[in-house]
């Protein structure tokens, strides 16, 4: 199977340790291995968001949100990092580029 990569990885913090999820196979693996002691309703939706879009039946960007959430809500999504998209970097007016330097 191939891996259905997200449009942009989310990054976590793991006791210092950053950890990049890319794709939703990587997201569902890293859920598998989440304490089981420390699975309630966030980390549930999570998995069954996952899960679906593993299936076809939702969105994987869908699910990315839902992964994200759980992420947000435990305490490990990390410091989000801008890189700049490209393509919309051609789309900006030249007048405007140079306006700002």
């Amino acid at each position: 199977m191939d891996a259905i990569l997200f449009r942009v990885p989310l990054r976590l913090n793991i006791d210092g340790t950053p950890v990049e999820i890319d794709s939703l196979q990587n997201a569902v693996t890293f859920l598998r291995d989440w304490p089981g002691a420390r699975r309630g309703p966030v980390y549930a939706c999570a998995m069954k968001s996952c899960e679906a879009a593993l299936a076809g039946a939702v969105r994987a960007e869908d699910a990315r949100k839902a992964f994200e959430s759980f992420a947000r809500i435990t305490g490990i999504l990390g410091a989000r990092t801008f890189a700049p998209d490209p393509a919309a970097a051609a789309r900006v007016p030249s007048s405007l580029v140079a306006a700002h330097h």
